[in-house]
C-alpha cells in the first residue's frame, strides 16, 4: 500500500510540475518555434516574380506555394544596406538606430570623418540581442550589424574578418630541386618554385612549390603541384593536381585562420617557360561563441573564402565561369555553416545574409538605353550574369527548405531592390560651385575640409550634407547664428539643378534599331515613324531635377537623427550620387544603384514566409521590412521592446489573424 501510495504522490507531483510549466510557458509566452532568416542583399521583387514566372527558381516557388509572400514589400528611405538591415533587425527606423546610411558623418568629430554603417553600432538592440534576453539562444552568420568586433552579435556569430592581401596573378619560373623533404616518387626529376604574399600588418609569406611527374609514360607531364611554406611534404600543404581549385590555410595573428584559394595554368607540361597561377584574396573571419565554437567551425569549413574578385575578372586573369565559382564557395560557404550552426547548435533565431545579387546587380544592370554603352546584346549578356546571382539563391533557399523541421519557420527577405543608373550626381562639386565648399589650392582634386561651409557624403542614390558648425563639429567655422542662412543656400543651390539625361544615348540607340528595322525583309512604315516619333521626342526632352528630393532632416521623419545631414538629398530615378568635384554629372560609377525614395517599385524588396501554421500560397497586399522583426518576435513568443515602429503582420497564419494565434 505504502508503494502505491508513493507511486501515485509521484504521478499527482508530476503532473502537478507539467500543469505549472505549461501555465508558466502560456503566461511567457514560450514556444518551440525556430525562426530562420535569410536575406538576399539587393533581391529585387519584380525580377524574383519574373523568374519564378518562368519556372528558373524552383525552390523559391515551392516556397510561394507553400508560404505567404508580400505583393508590395516595402523598405525604408534611404533604401541602402545598412540602414535598410538595421530596420529589418530592430523594427525601428534610423531616427532610432541611428543608421542614417551606408556612410555617415558623427557630430564631434573632423568634418572629414566618416563612419560605416556596416560597423557602427545600433542605438537600439537587434533581435538577436533582444531575444537573448529573453532567454533565447540566437545565432548570426554574416549577417548586418551582428560583427563580433562591436560586441552586438548572436550566441553563436560569424562575421568576415580582414583581407590580409588581394589576390594576384603569380609568374612562376620551375627549376629543378632536391631539397624538399617527404616528397612523392617523380617519374620526371623534381622541379620547384617560389612566389611570395605581401600581408597585411603581418610578415610576408614565401610560398614553395613542389611540381611532380605522377605518369610513368617517359615524357616530362608534370600533373601534380604541392604548396608549402616550410619545403616538407604534410598535412597542412595544399595539393592540386590538373586545372582544379585548390585551398591553403595560413595561420595568422592571435591563431586566427586565414587563407586563400588557388589555380594552376599550365600550358606546357615540361615546366619549359613561366607558369601562372591565380589565387584569390587572402581572407579571415571573426568567429564568436561558447568555448570551441570557433575551433569547430574552422575545423569543418576552413576559412572564411573570397566574396569575389571584380578585378581578376575584368583583368583577364580568370574567365565568368571562374568569378562564379569563387562567389558561389563564398554564398555556399555561409549556407552550409549557417545550417550546420542550426542542426549542431539549435538556435532559436538563425539569421544569415548573402551579398551577391546587389554586387552583380551595381556591376551589370545595364537595362536603360540610356546607360553608356548600352546595346541589346550586352544587356542581354549582362542580364544572364544577374539571373546566375538569382539562380545561386534559390540554391540556397533549396538547402535551407531541406534542413527544415516540423517547428521551423523560414523567412526569405531582402533589403532593397535595384535601379539602373544612366548618370553620376556630383553634390561636392555643387557646394563647389555655390562657395560652400573649398578645394585644396594645390590640388583641385582635393577638399579643403578646414575651410569648407559644407559638406556632401554620398551612398548610393542618397547624400547627407553637413554644415561645419561650430561647437558641434571639430574645427567647425560656421557660426551658430548663420546655421540657418547656410542651410537655406544649400537647399537653394540644389533646387537649382537642372540637366538634361543622355539624350544623344537615346537617339543612337533608337537609330540603331531604326536601322535594324529597316534592314529586315518584314518591317514596316509605321515601325519606322515609331522609331523617328521617339527620336523626336528625346530631342525635346526637357531638362529636369536629377535630385528629387532636397530636404532637411527635420523633415524626413525616418530620419530625424544627429547623425543625419543637415540636408538629405535623393537622386531622381537614374542617377547615383558619388565624390566628384569636377563635373556635376558624369557617366554612371556603377550601372545599378538604390538608396532612392523607397515606394518606387524596382526599389520593392521581397518577403516570403514559410511553416506548419502558416497560410499556404497566399498573397497578402503589403509588408514593411520594419514588420519583420515584431512578427519574429510575436512568432518565438517574446515580448515586443517598446521601441519597435513595424507590425506585426497580419493574415499570414491560417484562418487566424495576428490577434488570434498569440492566445
Amino acid at each position: 500500500m505504502k508503494k502505491i501510495f508513493y507511486v501515485g504522490l509521484i504521478i499527482l507531483n508530476f503532473c502537478l510540475f507539467t500543469t505549472t510549466k505549461e501555465v508558466e510557458a502560456q503566461e511567457n509566452h514560450e514556444t518551440d518555434r525556430k525562426v530562420i532568416l535569410i536575406s538576399f542583399d539587393g533581391m529585387k521583387n519584380d525580377y524574383t516574380k519574373k523568374y519564378v514566372q518562368e519556372n528558373k527558381l524552383p525552390h523559391i516557388k515551392q516556397m510561394l506555394e507553400n508560404g505567404v509572400t508580400a505583393e508590395k514589400p516595402v523598405t525604408i528611405t534611404p533604401s541602402l544596406t545598412a540602414p535598410s538591415h538595421a530596420a529589418i533587425a530592430t523594427g525601428a527606423t534610423p531616427k532610432q538606430t541611428g543608421i542614417v546610411s551606408n556612410h555617415f558623418h558623427e557630430p564631434n568629430t573632423a568634418l572629414d570623418n566618416e563612419e560605416s554603417g556596416f560597423q557602427a553600432k545600433s542605438e537600439v538592440p537587434p533581435l538577436w540581442v533582444e531575444a537573448q534576453k529573453q532567454g533565447k539562444t540566437t545565432a548570426t552568420i554574416a549577417f548586418p550589424g551582428a560583427n563580433p568586433k562591436v560586441e552586438k552579435q548572436g550566441d553563436y556569430s560569424i562575421y568576415f574578418g580582414e583581407t590580409w592581401s588581394p589576390s594576384k596573378l603569380e609568374s612562376l619560373t620551375f627549376k629543378k630541386t632536391t631539397e624538399w623533404v617527404q616528397s612523392p616518387k617523380s617519374f620526371s626529376p623534381l622541379k620547384e618554385a617560389k612566389f611570395s604574399i605581401k600581408m597585411k600588418d603581418e610578415k610576408d609569406r614565401l610560398l614553395h612549390i613542389l611540381a611532380i611527374d605522377s605518369t610513368d609514360d617517359q615524357t616530362e607531364n608534370y600533373d601534380t603541384f604541392i604548396l608549402s611554406e616550410d619545403k616538407k611534404v604534410d598535412s597542412e600543404d595544399a595539393i592540386v593536381k590538373g586545372n582544379k581549385w585548390e585551398s591553403l590555410p595560413i595561420q595568422i595573428k592571435d591563431h586566427q585562420s586565414a587563407g586563400f584559394w588557388f589555380k594552376m595554368r599550365v600550358d606546357n607540361e615540361n615546366l619549359s617557360s613561366p607558369v601562372k597561377l591565380y589565387r584569390t584574396a587572402v581572407t579571415s573571419s571573426r568567429i564568436s561563441g561558447p568555448k570551441g565554437f570557433a575551433e569547430d567551425i574552422e575545423k569543418e569549413f576552413g576559412f572564411y573564402p573570397a566574396q569575389d574578385d571584380d578585378s581578376a575578372f575584368e583583368k583577364g586573369w580568370i574567365t565568368r565561369k571562374e568569378y562564379e565559382e569563387i562567389s558561389k564557395r563564398h554564398i555556399m560557404w555561409v549556407t552550409k555553416v549557417s545550417l550546420y550552426v542550426k542542426q549542431q547548435y539549435n538556435p532559436d533565431l538563425l539569421m544569415f545574409y548573402t551579398p551577391h545579387i546587389d554586387h552583380e546587380q551595381h556591376k551589370y544592370l545595364l537595362i536603360d538605353p540610356r546607360q553608356p554603352d548600352y546595346s541589346d546584346e550586352k544587356s542581354k549578356k549582362y542580364m544572364s550574369y544577374i539571373e546566375w546571382s538569382y539562380r545561386l539563391a534559390d540554391e540556397v533557399v533549396g538547402e535551407t527548405l531541406n534542413s527544415l523541421k516540423d517547428n521551423d519557420y523560414l523567412f526569405v527577405v531582402s533589403d532593397h531592390g535595384m535601379e539602373p543608373a544612366h548618370s553620376t550626381l556630383s553634390p561636392n562639386k555643387v557646394l563647389q560651385d555655390a562657395g560652400l565648399l573649398a578645394v585644396d589650392q594645390h590640388d583641385k582634386n582635393k577638399i579643403n575640409y578646414a575651410e569648407s561651409k559644407a559638406y556632401a557624403i554620398p551612398s548610393g542614390s542618397a547624400a547627407n550634407v553637413y554644415i561645419n558648425l561650430q561647437n558641434r563639429e571639430k574645427g567647425g567655422i560656421v557660426p551658430q547664428e548663420e546655421y540657418n542662412h547656410v542651410r537655406d543656400q544649400i537647399i537653394q543651390a540644389f533646387k537649382e539643378v537642372e540637366v538634361t539625361y543622355n539624350k544623344g544615348a537615346m537617339i543612337r540607340y533608337e537609330m540603331k534599331k531604326m536601322k535594324s528595322a529597316i534592314q529586315t525583309d518584314n518591317y514596316s512604315l509605321a515601325t519606322v515613324q515609331q522609331h523617328v516619333k521617339n527620336i523626336w521626342s528625346h530631342l525635346l526632352e526637357p531638362r529636369i531635377h536629377p535630385y528629387e528630393s532636397v530636404l532637411k532632416n527635420e523633415n524626413i521623419t525616418l530620419l530625424e537623427h544627429q547623425n543625419a545631414g543637415d540636408v538629405v538629398l535623393i537622386g531622381a530615378p537614374g542617377y547615383v550620387i558619388g565624390s566628384d568635384i569636377e563635373e556635376n554629372v558624369t557617366p554612371p560609377i556603377e550601372l545599378g544603384t538604390h538608396g532612392g525614395d523607397a515606394n518606387r517599385s524596382m526599389l520593392r524588396p521581397i518577403f516570403i514566409a514559410t511553416g506548419a501554421e502558416f497560410s499556404k500560397g497566399k498573397e497578402i497586399k503589403s509588408t514593411s521590412n520594419l514588420d519583420i522583426a515584431p512578427t519574429i518576435y510575436d512568432l518565438l513568443g517574446l515580448e515586443i521592446p517598446s521601441f519597435v515602429e513595424g507590425k506585426i503582420i497580419e493574415g499570414i497564419f491560417k484562418d487566424q489573424n495576428s490577434e488570434e494565434h498569440s492566445e
